[in-house]
């Protein structure tokens, strides 16, 4: 068993345990340390002044509320079936979004001091899947369709 020596915490010689000091002890175990991730950022240098910025924190909250309202938008109004089909505004509206989100990862990526560490923020993973995905699916797969594309002659399918 396990005894701590009471005699320290006496409220007076009273025999009673001292509740500020039970209090105390009781907070102590209880409480855990709050997680942050930019405890693995650099201290110093633009990237890390940038990801630790609150403006950049609600720009990067506001963009992604009008990504999402974008999604209703396209979803309902855009009659391409893919991205090279669909109107300008679509395609340039669909590009604006993947910079931004490009440019977000890329700060908080540069932001840590050991890049391996962001393997350790659930957050910086799941959204490094949402944005590789996202350059995959608007430059990666549409580069791809206009190099097979090119080469076939004047009939490509897009107009």
């Amino acid at each position: 068993a396990h005894r701590h020596n009471m005699s320290n915490h006496n409220s007076e010689g009273t025999g009673f345990m001292d509740t500020k000091f039970m209090k105390s002890q009781l907070k102590a175990q209880t409480v855990k340390k709050l997680y942050d991730v930019t405890m693995f950022y650099h201290d110093t240098g633009f990237s890390q002044w940038i990801a630790r910025h609150p403006v950049f924190e609600r720009a990067t909250l506001m963009v992604i509320a009008l990504n999402a309202l974008w999604i209703w938008i396209d979803t309902d109004l855009n009659p391409g079936e893919m991205l090279l089909q669909s109107p300008p505004v679509f395609q340039i509206v669909e590009h604006a979004f993947c910079m931004y989100f490009a440019y977000e990862w890329t700060m908080r990526f540069l932001a840590f001091k050991r890049k391996l560490n962001c393997l350790r923020d659930m957050w910086f993973v799941f959204d490094s899947l949402l944005v590789s995905t996202m350059v995959l699916e608007t430059w990666v797969m549409s580069g791809i369709f206009l190099m097979l594309l090119s080469g076939g002659g004047s009939d490509s399918g897009l107009g």
